[in-house]
């Protein structure tokens, strides 16, 4: 049994720590990519398909997004809000 409560604690440990930074040379899915900006999957999509978000690229049928149109959408959308 202690083993089984180790590996609970573990994975609830995991949920707790923040996130590790996107690999500007890497891809996201899009529920991953929806989770990180704050929005629901499908609101995702409504907003590439009316240009509001970078669009996905194809790799073996899955839509992934380029992490650094991710960082970029990021840091533009602090700009704005920052009023700069």
């Amino acid at each position: 049994m202690t083993q089984v409560n180790a590996t609970i604690n573990d994975s609830n440990q995991a949920r707790d720590e923040q996130p590790a930074p996107l690999n500007p040379q890497g891809y996201s899915r899009i529920q991953p990519t929806a989770e990180l900006i704050g929005l629901h999957h499908q609101t995702l999509r409504r907003w590439w398909k009316a240009d509001k978000f970078p669009k996905p690229i194809n790799i073996n049928g899955i839509p992934m997004f380029r992490n650094s149109d991710i960082l970029r959408f990021i840091e533009n959308q602090q700009s704005v809000s920052e009023g700069v």
